[in-house]
């Protein structure tokens, strides 16, 4: 008898506040039009922001903030550019 392989999906992270995953539009100060210098998610966990970033001093994705920043690596076009507020 062949027993049939069930597999579990980890949930994704959710904010408290509104039950989803947040998204790159709900970082204050972005520009939706323009480029990440780093990956918003990626520098999320940099800089310690839940949920993507759960262990010790891990602060809320409130925090976290955008800015425009000159890109050397295309001629200073700006882009995205990640801080924590306060």
């Amino acid at each position: 008898m062949n027993a049939k392989k069930t597999t579990t999906k980890a949930r994704p992270a959710t904010t408290k506040q509104s039950g989803r995953m947040p998204r790159r539009e709900d970082i204050p100060g972005i520009s939706p039009d323009l480029a990440d210098e780093a990956n918003w998610q990626e520098a999320a966990r940099a800089l310690r922001v839940r949920p993507f970033y759960t262990g010790p001093g891990a602060v809320p994705f409130s925090r976290l903030r955008a800015r425009l920043v000159p890109d050397p690596t295309k001629g200073n076009r700006p882009a995205n550019d990640f801080y924590l507020d306060g």
